[in-house]
């Protein structure tokens, strides 16, 4: 799932998604939560469970990203394959960005894939 919404509930933490009337949808992939009042739903081809819980049960709601750093410089996390990262950035000067081995994917967005271990990373969580 890719989402950057996060919710803790019951002291664990699962993506969430805020409906129009107020109420949050837990959402994970673990069968387990079944036992949790998680209800089992196939969306795509996929198993998921989701729970709908209102804003009072849960203990907060956040957006997360990850930034990494990378030689001297900040990068946003897009994407993230074993041990493997996605490092973008959109501002900057491009030769710099040219001169460590990134490449232009679209006009002023750098790209480049990085082993998580070359890496800092840091969590960003943002209260929604």
């Amino acid at each position: 799932m890719k989402n950057n919404k996060f919710a803790v509930y019951n002291g664990n933490e699962y993506s969430a998604e805020m409906k129009k009337d107020g109420r949050i949808i837990l959402l994970s992939e673990n069968s387990k939560e079944e036992l949790n009042g998680f209800e089992k739903k196939s969306i795509n081809n996929q198993t998921i469970y989701v729970k709908y819980v209102t804003l009072s049960e849960i203990g907060q709601i956040y957006h997360k990203r990850k930034k990494a750093h990378y030689r001297g410089y900040e990068f946003e996390v897009v994407e993230q394959k074993d041990k493997m990262i996605s490092i973008v950035t959109m501002i900057g000067d491009h030769k710099v960005w040219e001169s460590i081995g990134m490449n232009c994917i679209d006009k002023g967005i750098y790209q480049k894939w990085v082993n998580k271990d070359d890496v800092i990373l840091e969590v960003i969580k943002e209260k929604i």
